[in-house]
């Protein structure tokens, strides 16, 4: 486990504040914290501290010019990280009967209301950012799709899409990241939430997994998006659907353009500040 972090403290116009957290999301911050000052934004991103910083402010730097911000970067504790992180995290309500909360906060149980329980660490995945709650949203809307299937979440971050595929009733999940700690996350998370007998997680590259799948989630970046298209497509069954999130409002085109070329049929969409999630549907033969 990573001891310690760098922290990304960015500044400037808020009209462009979503851009700038995805930058810093793709630089491989987990996450990012808001705050507003004087009409400006200030986010504050935390990326593993064996990154080599000089090369990532340089990076950071001609990036966040281009948009009118400022950036300065330094060392910071990875408890202090966490203790400030938590503060930001609250119950949020995907539907009348999905809640996602953090262990540490409480939400009121009601009949047919599924409360999803999760402790992100270091791994992205709190429901809280814009690409998790469509694909939130988007699970939901497929529930009778998604019970009593085999269901795959590529970059799982912290377990909250595969938790809550398992408590929709999904016979079987397979939840894969390249990083470390969000598999220890991931995991932890599963055997809180009690779903650890129909949930895998593995740090297996998606080039290894087996299998089709009914429903696929794929909550990470564009480029890395139209990369996986056709691994994504030899593992989505006939009559199955693609969760894509994560996506920039302008690089839907793109993505779209993709997945289409490979058959697959745009079934909705989901817009959220400037952030899209794509769902689309490959027909069987």
């Amino acid at each position: 486990m990573t001891a310690n972090w760098f922290e990304i403290t960015a500044q400037g116009p808020a009209e462009t504040a979503e851009k700038i957290i995805a930058f810093l999301i793709s630089t491989g911050s987990r996450g990012v914290l808001e705050e507003e000052q004087d009409g400006k934004k200030i986010l504050r991103a935390y990326i593993p501290a064996d990154s080599p910083l000089r090369k990532t402010k340089i990076k950071l730097n001609e990036q966040l010019k281009a948009y009118g911000w400022s950036c300065k970067a330094g060392l910071f504790e990875n408890q202090d990280w966490l203790a400030k992180w938590k503060e930001h995290i609250k119950p949020i309500r995907v539907s009348d009967r999905l809640v996602i909360k953090p262990t540490w906060k409480k939400a009121a149980k009601k009949p047919g209301r599924i409360i999803i329980e999760i402790d992100p660490g270091m791994a992205f995945g709190t429901g809280s950012h814009a690409s998790t709650m469509m694909c939130l949203k988007a699970a939901d809307k497929l529930a009778d799709n998604i019970k009593g299937k085999d269901i795959f979440d590529v970059g799982t971050g912290s377990g909250i899409l595969a938790i809550t595929a398992a408590k929709l009733g999904a016979k079987n999940v397979v939840g894969i990241d390249i990083d470390p700690e969000a598999v220890k996350v991931a995991r932890k998370n599963i055997r809180f939430n009690k779903v650890s007998g129909n949930v895998k997680i593995t740090a297996k590259p998606l080039e290894e997994i087996k299998g089709k799948f009914s429903v696929i989630f794929a909550n990470i970046i564009a480029e890395e998006l139209v990369k996986i298209a056709n691994l994504l497509k030899s593992r989505t069954a006939d009559n199955g659907f693609l969760i894509l999130s994560g996506i920039l409002k302008d690089r839907a085109e793109e993505v779209e353009a993709s997945y289409k070329e490979l058959g697959f049929r745009p079934f909705k969409s989901y817009s959220k500040g400037e952030w899209k999630c794509l769902v689309f549907y490959k027909r069987g033969c």
